[in-house]
């Protein structure tokens, strides 16, 4: 196991707590190109939200936990992160390239501001794997599943029909 597989195995969870979003997007190649897309708000776990707190440090937000030169007192603590991630049906690993996260609750300048932490190629699989074991446990069906899912729901939406936007 590498230390990216590690970590993912310990600190992404999907928040089954929430539901997951079925959906579509689109971009434009040549011509508008429509996908599925499964979303998932993910758990608040220590090592996210300390990629997230170092993340706003590095732009002059004060981090939501201690970290460097930063203590508890010096902290915004009354604030916290939402995380998220998608599948989609049309990137080659299924999977978004990044986690998002939104500031929420705080009364820094920043709140309700969207970042994201990009994820390299093998962070993508590992994410990936991670996730797929957690539907295949939680929910009965795999990633895949849950996009064909997604995908009877956009080819039954009437505006996908219509090639209306």
């Amino acid at each position: 196991m590498t230390l990216c597989e590690g970590f993912v195995r310990d600190e992404v969870f999907i928040d089954f707590g929430t539901e997951a979003v079925f959906g579509e997007n689109q971009c434009y190649i040549d011509y508008p190109c429509r996908f599925p897309t499964v979303g998932f708000q993910l758990m608040a776990t220590s090592g996210l939200s300390r990629i997230a707190d170092r993340i706003r440090k590095d732009l002059g937000y004060k981090p939501m936990h201690a970290l460097d030169e930063f203590m508890d007192g010096d902290c915004d603590q009354e604030g916290w992160y939402d995380f998220f991630i998608g599948l989609n049906g049309f990137s080659k690993s299924h999977l978004d390239s990044c986690i998002e996260f939104i500031v929420v609750n705080t009364e820094s300048e920043d709140n309700e501001k969207k970042y994201a932490i990009d994820l390299t190629a093998e962070e993508q699989a590992a994410v990936y794997k991670q996730l797929d074991s957690q539907c295949r446990t939680y929910l009965g069906k795999s990633c895949e599943e849950l996009l064909a899912e997604a995908g009877k729901e956009m080819e039954t939406n009437e505006d996908y029909k219509t090639g209306r936007e």
